[in-house]
């Protein structure tokens, strides 16, 4: 018992310092987390404006103003469609660029393959959407191509059924790797003896991945689509450098309207569809990741 005692307490003095110093800084953020959010909610119960210097309390009147917009209606539309094709497509074509990348033999050119893959996560959107603007350019970029093949150009920014799904394609194109890299660990610390067994009777590499890696693939995809739904909902740089600002309501989201709220001064009414994004993450990722979190208790 003596022993045991000793060895715990040794555990202990080694553990303590450890947990200490990855704890402070998170208890720090944390707190630091909560005070923003929770000042911001204060902010949105206020009449707070240009036109009302003097901060009053104003209960629900912010939050009624706003969702009685119809900038506002416009914005959570865009918002929520945008969430819904970014975790689909994004899922979908991470779930297939990994198996790609999975059955590549050298693991050195999987690597390049990769670094390719997730290269659009290590610039910054405002780069991104520069990119994508050239070639969204009416004669320049995809354009000059369809144009020399006999094609008509496409006016991409320019029409109002494809303005948006213009923004779609390039966050598409930027947050699929994340989905991939996510996929693709799982695949790789799959059972190798049980992708043998099947390739020794003679699977291929589609039926592989349909009837093995993806079913077995469940955390990369709740951690995935959790994260891709976050990231939906903070779009902010894309249509804002796309659109030359947050007026242009065909790109207009809902943290480019907070924005635009917040320039023409209306600071309480900014506050409130802040709140309002910050509600419908927390309602959507935390059950979502509890869900998670579960499965991995239980395996």
């Amino acid at each position: 018992m003596t022993s045991h005692r000793r060895k715990t307490n040794r555990w202990l003095r080694r553990s303590i310092p450890s947990y200490l110093v990855l704890s402070t800084p998170t208890i720090l953020f944390s707190a630091l987390l909560l005070y923003v959010v929770g000042w911001n909610f204060y902010l949105s119960f206020t009449n707070w404006s240009l036109l009302n210097p003097k901060i009053g309390f104003a209960g629900l009147t912010s939050y009624v103003q706003v969702v009685h917009q119809s900038y506002f209606i416009n914005s959570l539309i865009h918002s929520s469609v945008l969430a819904v094709v970014l975790v689909a497509v994004g899922n979908g074509l991470g779930i297939l660029l990994a198996g790609l990348l999975f059955f590549i033999n050298s693991s050195r050119l999987r690597t390049v393959y990769l670094s390719i893959i997730i290269y659009p996560l290590a610039i910054s959107m405002a780069i991104n959407s520069v990119v994508w603007l050239w070639l969204y350019n009416y004669r320049l970029g995809v354009n000059w191509i369809l144009t020399r093949v006999g094609l008509p150009a496409v006016p991409w920014l320019f029409s109002r059924s494809l303005a948006f799904p213009s923004i779609m394609i390039i966050t598409i194109w930027a947050y699929t790797g994340l989905a991939t890299l996510f996929y693709l660990a799982s695949y790789i610390n799959m059972d190798k003896s049980v992708i043998e067994a099947a390739m020794i009777d003679r699977a291929g590499p589609l039926k592989i991945l349909r009837s093995i890696l993806v079913p077995n693939s469940l955390n990369s995809f709740i951690v995935s689509t959790a994260l891709l739904l976050i990231f939906s909902l903070r779009i902010f740089t894309v249509p804002y450098v796309v659109s030359g600002g947050p007026t242009n309501t065909l790109l207009q989201t809902l943290v480019v309207y907070m924005y635009y709220l917040f320039t023409t001064e209306y600071f309480s009414q900014s506050a409130a569809v802040a709140s309002i994004i910050t509600l419908i993450a927390v309602a959507i990722v935390i059950p979502y990741a509890l869900i998670g979190i579960r499965r991995w208790i239980r395996t």
